[in-house]
């Protein structure tokens, strides 16, 4: 029997938030009472998201929608949210698996987590329940990026990834239509592998177009560039056969600080000769000749030993992500094959008296910085290498000074006064005027400990 007690409440503020939004004039509040809004309105839309999910799951779990003639609890979802089919499905999905995490269900009914962030969680925590409450506690402390990469690596450890490699493998396409203004549109679903050597070879040329417009004085976005890659490198390849220089190799890094043994490597790992040469000519630089494309892969140690993952370790490709343990050791078989920490050298140790930064310091900086170190900033392309104490002030080349900047942040910091810190694993950003009220933390909850 409906507690109409509640539902009369529920309409009260409903009807409160109506009046409200309705007489809102955004023109006449002042930035920092604006931003105090909009807290007050995210927190009030994840309440309300968290109702909408524990009453999802009842409305399905009682038939409701069979009495109100839909075809599904999707359906029903789908027509009262005003949303998609897939939407709704995904919404349902979330709202059952909650029942088997209270940690997760506690979090939402708190307002902690938003949907999309309970959707994340679930999905991971579900299959393996040991981590719901570091998933939850990780939702707080990162962006919604990290988050998912984190969850994915949960999911890596509790699912067979070959099976689903072999999945995604089976269902591979590219499917490519012309919109309504003649343009040619493509879509794809690839293993993450052939992915991330696509993208690989499309990042390295598409960095000579952004160069090659620099210089000329022309502003065009990054995507631009991107799609002149993948043009030159099919128009330079022929039927079946990548240019000579785009080859996607493979770089395989270990744990940071950690000596790593080639000699329990996988067969064929040897380092080969580097093509460095470059050509430009025509309306842009051609991909014929230019440097490898290389494909990232970063693998525990024990892991690729051991031939699969256990709890907390990591075999993926960054700003991809998780790949087999089998896949990291065929990749391997014809990879440029580069370990982080060899023959007992500590990269931590590693201190260069110039600004030059030494090779195994911008290895494990690159593996430790995946994304610009601000917190809430997911900026993977064109980081900046930044000396956190200036080297001008005397600060070292070294890991334990160095951060990997987008180039906004990198500009507040340099020109702007604003700081940097970090505390043991965590990154701070604060402004440039010391009596400020507090850090400004942007679109994260202030904090993000390394990821990695």
């Amino acid at each position: 029997m409906m507690n109409f007690m509640t539902f009369d409440s529920l309409q009260r503020v409903a009807d409160d938030l109506r009046g409200i939004v309705g007489a809102l004039e955004p023109g006449c509040i002042e930035g920092a009472d604006a931003s105090r809004l909009l807290g007050c309105f995210v927190e009030i839309e994840r309440l309300a998201a968290a109702g909408k999910l524990l009453m999802a799951r009842r409305v399905e779990s009682s038939n409701a929608w069979r009495r109100s003639g839909h075809r599904s609890a999707a359906a029903h979802l789908a027509e009262a949210t005003g949303t998609g089919l897939g939407t709704a499905i995904d919404a349902l999905e979330t709202a059952r698996r909650l029942e088997a995490l209270p940690a997760t269900e506690e979090a939402v009914r708190a307002g902690k987590l938003s949907e999309v962030q309970a959707r994340e969680i679930t999905g991971a925590a579900i299959l393996r329940p040991a981590a719901e409450r570091e998933l939850v506690e990780a939702a707080g402390e990162g962006s919604l990026n990290v988050l998912r990469l984190r969850c994915r690596r949960v999911r890596a450890t509790a699912e067979d990834q070959n099976a689903t490699y072999e999945s995604i493998r089976r269902s591979r396409y590219l499917r490519h239509w012309t919109d309504t203004e003649g343009a040619v549109r493509l879509d794809a679903r690839l293993t993450p592998d052939e992915g991330a050597r696509i993208l690989a070879a499309v990042k390295r040329v598409s960095a000579r177009f952004a160069e090659q417009a620099r210089k000329s004085g022309r502003l065009e976005p990054a995507a631009a560039h991107a799609a002149d890659a993948l043009a030159a490198i099919v128009g330079h390849c022929g039927a079946d056969v990548m240019p000579s220089g785009t080859r996607a190799g493979v770089t395989m890094t270990g744990e940071p600080g950690r000596r790593v043994n080639r000699g329990t490597m996988p067969r064929g790992s040897d380092v080969p000769s580097d093509d460095r040469g470059t050509t430009t000519g025509g309306d842009g630089p051609r991909p014929g000749a230019g440097p490898q494309a290389v494909v990232h892969v970063r693998v525990d140690h024990e892991a690729l030993v051991r031939g699969h993952l256990e709890a907390g370790e990591v075999c993926e490709i960054p700003g991809v992500g998780p790949i087999p343990v089998a896949t990291a050791r065929r990749l391997a078989e014809d990879a440029i094959l580069h370990v982080l920490v060899t023959d007992g050298v500590n990269v931590r140790a590693v201190v260069n008296a110039g600004r030059s930064i030494p090779a195994p310091v911008r290895a494990a900086l690159v593996e430790r910085d995946q994304t610009c170190v601000v917190p809430g900033c997911d900026a993977r392309d064109r980081l900046e290498i930044d000396h956190v104490v200036p080297f001008a002030s005397g600060g070292p080349t070294s890991l334990d000074n160095l951060a990997m900047l987008c180039h906004w942040h990198h500009y507040l910091k340099t020109h702007q006064g604003y700081r940097l810190s970090r505390d043991g694993g965590t990154w701070w950003w604060s402004p440039p005027d010391p009596t400020a009220p507090g850090p400004v933390l942007g679109p994260g909850q202030g904090r993000r400990p390394d990821d990695g």
